[in-house]
């Protein structure tokens, strides 16, 4: 290993070159960011062009390794370094020692940038730039006991969810709720649920992201990770719904939920997420449920929370470059905070949006 010394202190490293095998650290790296998304083989399915000719950086402090940053960059754009890793939690500390690293190995680059990562809370250091990127990454926090998670929905979830399973236990005496873990689970039953996502999409005038290559990638990750299992509810034998989930320590993720449209009455796709939610605090002892991207209403009646992603970008020098992205991302960031303040004055806000659409109208009638 190498070393190397900052005004952080002493920190210990070991880099490898484009092509070495990495393989081997698929369940090294999902454990230790306790997130799927740190797995080459969900990388090949959401981003392909990343998987070729990327280089690993081992971080260590004081012989404990801390983080493994997958990295790569182009000859297009040499001058920048953009991090693989995605939605994982690194300190402003941990973050300032990597780049130190690889700013001393790669003498050209400019820019190192860490996309959609968790906090750390955001502050202004010398040749960093933050950006928030997004919030609708949502994760409800569980309880130790279903008893308390079903306390915390609103009274109106509540009664509703209990409705809905004694009514559907009364019509369908044969309606089953099972679990399926890694190797048990099968092909057909991954495509029957994504099928069912389809069809719900279809009916709402959408085209679900879920293709065939990705049915089978999420079969292949979901069934031979270690870290898969299905939730599903049964009927005569078939699957009417289900969840696709994996669970990495404390951490546990809802790839995909849907039913079918033929049991809407039953409103069978929240049965099935509660009963999900049932399995990880009971049987798996989890905490943070991720229900990923996308504010849909249901992540919030079943207790979701809002959560922020940032890009950070850290220049070498305090170049140009630097006081161009500060300034931009300063102006966003206070444009806002303006249009917060807007809003809360009626009179105000309301002229704003019909000066935009004054705006908007002469530009139809005059392009130019």
């Amino acid at each position: 290993m190498k070393k190397l010394n900052n005004f952080n202190g002493n920190f210990e490293y070991e880099l490898l070159g484009e092509n070495q095998q990495v393989v081997a650290l698929r369940e090294k790296l999902a454990i230790l960011y306790s997130s799927p998304f740190s797995d080459i083989l969900l990388w090949e399915l959401y981003d392909s062009s990343l998987i070729n000719g990327y280089y690993k950086l081992f971080y260590y402090e004081q012989s404990v390794l801390k983080h493994i940053i997958l990295f790569k960059y182009s000859a297009e754009t040499k001058k920048k370094v953009f991090v693989i890793n995605k939605e994982f939690k690194i300190s402003l500390k941990n973050i300032e020692n990597i780049c130190h690293i690889l700013f001393y190995e790669f003498t050209w680059v400019q820019q190192i940038i860490f996309e959609k990562v968790f906090g750390p809370k955001p502050k202004q250091a010398p040749k960093m730039v933050f950006e928030r990127t997004s919030n609708d990454v949502i994760i409800p926090d569980l309880p130790k006991t279903m008893y308390a998670y079903m306390k915390s929905l609103e009274t109106h979830t509540r009664k509703e969810i209990n409705r809905k399973i004694n009514r559907i236990s009364k019509d369908i005496p044969d309606f089953k709720i099972q679990y399926i873990e890694k190797s048990d689970i099968v092909f057909e039953q991954i495509n029957k649920i994504v099928s069912f996502n389809r069809s719900r999409m279809k009916t709402k005038g959408k085209i679900s992201d879920l293709n065939d290559t990705e049915c089978k990638v999420l079969h292949q990750y979901i069934s031979t990770s270690g870290f898969g299992f299905l939730c599903v509810c049964v009927v005569n034998g078939k699957i009417i719904s289900g969840t696709i989930n994996t669970v990495i320590g404390e951490h546990a993720y809802s790839h995909v939920i849907a039913h079918d449209n033929t049991y809407n009455q039953y409103s069978v796709g929240q049965i099935t997420m509660v009963n999900t939610t049932k399995y990880l605090i009971e049987e798996k002892n989890i905490k943070y449920h991720h229900l990923l991207c996308g504010t849909l209403k249901y992540k919030f009646q079943h207790g979701g929370i809002n959560h922020d992603l940032y890009t950070f970008r850290v220049f070498r020098n305090n170049n140009v470059h630097y006081f161009w992205r500060k300034a931009m991302i300063d102006f966003k960031n206070n444009y806002r905070k303006f249009r917060k303040k807007m809003k809360k004055n009626k009179t105000i806000y309301d002229f704003y949006i019909k000066f935009n659409k004054m705006k908007s109208m002469i530009k139809l009638i005059n392009p130019l």
